[in-house]
């Protein structure tokens, strides 16, 4: 017997709270495998899960819950019969719904904070080693970074709410701006050590394009990012 789309959306609702808010549009395949390994559905549902996942569908949801307007949008965006749109879209409106979003609210904590326009300021210095052949360079930049955080934000924060910790502003802070520095550290390594670098092009690392990337992804504007590069000595070393 199918499951019902009330334990489907309990199954996925889990998912969330272990994973993190956006678990399911990050992870659709490992969702899909997650419904399959608990059986909560059998594999025509769930591919029909998969195909809803990775549309633009589950962001409807969360803004309108209205089974028939989702269920047009399942059959348009996802190409499913009416009967599985219908099945999914009463998925999404329980999973979704405002008993089950208060209930995250009141789980994540009333003083869980969102930072939503709010700006903060870092510090990055990315090193790097230049090889020559016959010798290397050592490299290295400097740059300030301002951020502003949108409310996309909420879905990346760290889900150490699963361990009902409570996320303070400095927290939340550190958390990105790690993240930031080691995704800086890694390009700026990358493009040190690329086939056509040279030492003189060290301060053409393009920071603010980097870090702009990286808050398209984590939910941030990027205020400004002003940088310089520093030109290796020109000794080699050995």
């Amino acid at each position: 017997m199918a499951a019902s789309p009330e334990t489907i959306a309990e199954k996925l609702a889990s998912i969330i709270d272990e994973k993190g808010p956006s678990a399911l549009t990050d992870d659709p395949y490992g969702t899909y495998q997650e419904i399959l390994k608990s059986k909560t559905a059998d594999r025509r549902t769930a591919g029909a899960l998969l195909h809803v996942l990775v549309s633009t569908v589950p962001a409807m949801a969360q803004k309108n819950q209205d089974a028939e307007e989702l269920s047009v949008a399942v059959q348009n965006e996802c190409c499913l019969s009416k009967a599985m749109a219908d099945r999914m879209a009463e998925v999404l409106s329980l999973l979704y719904s405002a008993d089950n979003m208060d209930g995250r609210k009141e789980m994540d904590g009333d003083d869980l904070p969102w930072f939503l326009s709010e700006e903060f300021g870092m510090s990055w210095d990315g090193f790097a080693e230049w090889n020559s052949g016959s010798g290397s360079y050592d490299c290295s930049y400097s740059a300030d970074i301002e951020l502003r955080s949108t409310e996309a934000v909420a879905n990346r924060l760290p889900w150490m709410l699963a361990e009902k910790q409570v996320l303070d502003a400095d927290k939340v802070l550190s958390y990105f701006a790690e993240d930031l520095i080691d995704y800086l550290d890694g390009e700026f390594e990358n493009y040190c050590s690329g086939d056509d670098f040279s030492p003189s092009a060290v301060g053409d690392f393009d920071c603010a394009a980097y870090t702009a990337k990286w808050c398209r992804k984590n939910g941030f504007e990027l205020v400004s990012c002003e940088g310089e590069g520093e030109l290796p000595d020109s000794e080699q070393r050995g």
